[in-house]
């Protein structure tokens, strides 16, 4: 009886821990002009999200695109019809259905997004993933958008936020 709690116990300790798994983009201002950098600091476009062959729901395309102008807007950096072109070209999707994910948690497989993001000439890559009952795809979309909106700040040397 003991041992088959032990054994539940370190289960659950390690679907948890298996959460999210998140990289960070690392663009940098080196080597970008100081044009470019204040087009950048002006606005930059609605990013566009490119699917690549991948099924992705609007809803999953439309939590990244809020996201990114949420974060992008912590910077001062305006999303404007005008500005500074930003493609978000998905290389990997995966998303689990709901009701596996909370039936069999990280044992249902992952919610995955790995996409390079071009701005103007300059290009980074953003990934998340999520094994977790806690989040789902639109969460993993979501982090997307922070990371995409933090690398875009990064080309433009502003200083990051949260």
């Amino acid at each position: 009886m003991i041992r088959t709690i032990s054994v539940v116990a370190a289960v659950t300790v390690a679907t948890l821990m298996a959460g999210c798994a998140a990289t960070h983009p690392t663009p940098t201002s080196h080597g970008v002009s100081s044009e470019f950098k204040a087009s950048v600091s002006k606005g930059v476009a609605q990013p566009v999200v490119v699917a690549n062959g991948h099924q992705i729901n609007p809803e999953v395309s439309k939590s990244l695109l809020d996201s990114f102008a949420a974060q992008a807007d912590k910077f001062g950096v305006k999303v404007i019809p005008n500005g500074v072109p930003v493609t978000i070209t998905v290389q990997e999707y995966s998303a689990r259905p709901t009701a596996a994910r909370l039936l069999a948690g990280a044992l249902a497989g992952k919610h995955h997004i790995k996409a390079d993001v071009a701005l103007g000439e300059s290009k980074f890559v953003v990934e998340d993933t999520a094994r977790t009952v806690l989040v789902g795809i639109n969460g993993v979309a979501a982090n997307v958008g922070v990371q995409a909106a933090n690398g875009v700040a990064g080309i433009a040397g502003l200083s990051q936020a949260n």
